[in-house]
């Protein structure tokens, strides 16, 4: 039972740091998010690509670092994160369009509300693709 217990509660840390990880990170690129939108009066679309993008390359490489400490960082592994990405990317821009053009929600509070529902397939997928040994 010892063993199983150690295993669960190894996977809630890292849960909780892929969290505080990506929290920190959605932040910061929610105020790049609004600043390109607000200040710049870029396409809320076209906006959330570009953070979008600069996210992923921070969350490949913060949480591979941090939340599942691996050093081993790979052209393979980037790539496949960028692909659980493009998968959470479509999921959250799904939301966002539904959210504004059903339900007439902010086109600035969507991509708050967005990520409730993509978090928890992020972090399985994310920690598969980090965890996995390397190919050279």
């Amino acid at each position: 039972m010892s063993k199983k217990f150690n295993f669960l509660k190894g996977k809630v840390r890292e849960y909780v740091k892929f969290n505080i990880i990506g929290t920190i990170n959605f932040v910061i690129s929610q105020l790049f998010y609004i600043m390109l939108h607000l200040l710049f009066g870029i396409n809320y679309i076209v906006a959330y690509t570009i953070t979008s993008i600069l996210s992923v390359i921070a969350s490949y490489i913060l949480n591979s670092k941090f939340t599942f400490k691996q050093n081993n960082y790979c052209a393979t592994k980037l790539s496949l994160s960028i692909l659980v990405y493009i998968f959470e990317y479509i999921f959250n821009m799904g939301i966002i369009i539904f959210l504004v053009n059903s339900f007439n929600i902010s086109k600035i509070i969507a991509p708050l509300i967005a990520p409730v529902f993509s978090t928890i397939p992020a972090f399985f997928l994310m920690r598969a693709v980090i965890k996995r040994k390397s190919t050279k």
